[in-house]
């Protein structure tokens, strides 16, 4: 019975690419256009659910809910955390530590996620950060390809031969372009089906805007006690030196906004955080103002404080030793933007401490944050529509585009396929020669007809895929030649030839007659055993080809079919 041959291995690349291609599209990082992200676990902060060495596999997701796990980047901290949202806000998201009896402090927005938990592997982050190390990278490489370099040398075929197949020649234009259109042909389905897996229109991103507030103050001082006559923002002021001070203040909205206007206002504020004292002081009353920056200065009276606090200890009998001051800027604003009216408020303080001696700022800056400065993000929801794009390798494409590229190319790519399958259609029909270099062509080795006048035993094949099959589990190639606009196809093994002949037209009577011209077979009895020996076939050029075999032990070992041989026995 006839034998199935493996694939061929053509469509063995074929479907490793696709399957390459499908990895792609799902495993990709978001860096190259993916909507994977890889994190590993470095804490234990999720536990029992993750632990510290583990891997998790994020993807993006269009709208995320109370439960999700997801990855977001901690401005404050400067790295990503893995946790589950607990809470959803208009422009930001509350999460929580699954071991954690506390909430994050930071509150990130739908932005800074970088996506929702879609696979965990436990343990495998360990292995990829070991592998991250340079020499652990190398080591892994190096022996990796060493065994399969050992491999494929020491490999035995059926036979206990090495695999060592010479190489043959090209398989010409036709296999070429195959490889191509049909690579075309699934680069241009993948573009396809991640065009299609997207929207063409999407909800327009978040309107974001910043809101900054700054302080300054200054005071005329004697000369000699600072470093210049004008006393600077970060200076203790000594009322024994100088009772007034300019506060002032600037504030600035930034943000794809139109028609901005507002209202402000600048208040003291003095307290006693021991007994809960506390006075307001109006510096600038409520101001309207117009534009994207506003400023104003208000003075404030140093003195005219401290006697206030003098009259409340002389009254109350109570002297903590330290007071607060805090300046406080209330402001209101609005504005218009892609069609929508937006309204915020941002309050800023600037404070102070103070005593019998002098007035300071709270807040030093140790702690890295400027004590004249405060500012707020916010984000306005969109109810506008846009095109939808996705980033490939820091480009911003549009999907719509895409569509169009991806259906076109793939109809263009399939006509050419069909173009290819007509001509090695066309090419079986008219000439089987060239049919046989399309697939076999690797296989193939054109010698000259000299050579082969001295042929141990022939056997001659019906199909040149039996003598192809025969061929590639040998290791050994296709031997060529033409004679008569005959072509020979021979495969020489363990001192037999095995033969196949085509002719230009695939006419049968002709083969029959090339067949009948060549040696014929002629075993002498003999008992059979499992080898073909002393044979010697004489050939000229012009005459039949008579064969005279000395009678031995035979036997035709072979796996595919076998011709019908004619013996005659003779003495």
């Amino acid at each position: 019975m006839k034998k199935i041959g493996s694939a061929p291995a053509f469509a063995v690349n074929f479907i490793m690419v696709i399957s390459l291609i499908a990895m792609w599209i799902v495993f990709a990082p978001t860096r190259i256009g993916g909507r994977a992200s890889y994190v590993i676990i470095n804490g234990n902060s999720m536990e029992p659910g993750f632990h510290r060495g583990d891997l998790v596999i994020v993807q993006t997701a269009s709208k995320y809910e109370v439960g999700d796990i997801v990855t977001y980047s901690d401005a404050k901290m400067g790295a990503y955390v893995i946790h589950r949202i607990i809470e959803t806000k208009q422009d930001y998201f509350i999460l929580k530590g699954d071991n954690n009896s506390w909430i994050d402090a930071y509150h990130p927005t739908g932005n800074e996620i970088v996506g929702k938990l879609w696979i965990h592997i436990p343990k495998l982050g360990k292995t990829m950060e070991w592998l991250r190390v340079p020499i652990n990278m190398a080591l892994t490489i190096g022996m990796f390809g060493g065994v399969l370099m050992a491999g494929k040398k020491a490999q035995p075929n059926q036979h206990g031969k090495r695999n060592n197949k010479p190489a043959g020649r090209s398989t010409g234009w036709v296999e070429m372009a195959l490889y191509t259109v049909g690579f075309l042909t699934l680069a241009f389905l993948a573009l396809s089906i991640l065009s299609f897996s997207r929207p063409v229109i999407r909800t327009a991103d978040d309107i974001q805007y910043d809101q900054t507030g700054v302080y300054y103050y200054s005071a005329t001082g004697p000369s000699g006690i600072y470093d210049t006559e004008i006393l600077h923002s970060g200076e203790p002021i000594f009322p024994k030196l100088t009772c007034s001070i300019n506060i002032g203040y600037s504030y600035n909205i930034t943000g794809p906004l139109q028609a901005v206007s507002g209202t402000q206002q600048l208040n003291a504020l003095i307290t006693d955080e021991q007994s809960g004292w506390q006075r307001t002081i109006p510096l600038k009353p409520s101001t309207a103002f117009s534009g994207n920056s506003y400023s104003t200065t208000a003075p404030i009276d140093l003195c005219q404080i401290q006697a206030l606090v003098n009259a409340v200890e002389q009254e109350t009998g109570f002297r903590p030793n330290t007071y607060t001051l805090t300046i406080i800027s209330q402001l209101a604003v609005a504005a218009k933007t892609e069609g929508q009216d937006l309204y915020d408020s941002f309050d800023s303080k600037l404070i102070f401490k103070f005593d019998k001696v002098h007035f300071y700022l709270a807040n030093n800056g140790n702690d890295g944050t400027d004590p004249l400065q405060s500012s707020k993000s916010g984000l306005l929801a969109n109810s506008n529509t846009q095109e939808n794009t996705f980033s490939f390798l820091g480009f911003d494409l549009n999907v719509l585009g895409i569509r169009i590229l991806g259906i076109g190319g793939l109809i263009l790519s399939l006509i050419g396929l069909l173009i290819l399958g007509w001509y090695v259609f066309d090419v079986a029909q008219r000439n089987p020669e060239t049919l046989i270099r399309i697939k076999y062509g690797a296989l193939i080795m054109d010698v000259y007809d000299r050579g082969f006048e001295n042929i141990s035993s022939v056997i001659e094949v019906t199909a040149i895929e039996d003598l192809a099959k025969l061929a590639e589990r040998q290791n050994a190639m296709i031997l060529h030649m033409t004679r008569d606009f005959l072509h020979y196809y021979f495969v020489q093994s363990d001192g037999t030839t095995y033969r196949y002949v085509s002719s230009e037209n695939h006419n049968r009577q002709t083969n029959q007659k090339a067949r009948s011209e060549m040696p014929q077979i002629n075993i002498l009895p003999g008992e059979v055993n499992q080898s073909l020996e002393n044979s010697i076939v004489q050939t000229t050029k012009n005459e039949p080809l008579q064969t005279n075999l000395i009678p031995k032990k035979v036997t035709i070992s072979y796996d595919g079919p076998l011709p019908n041989i004619e013996t005659d026995d003779s003495e």
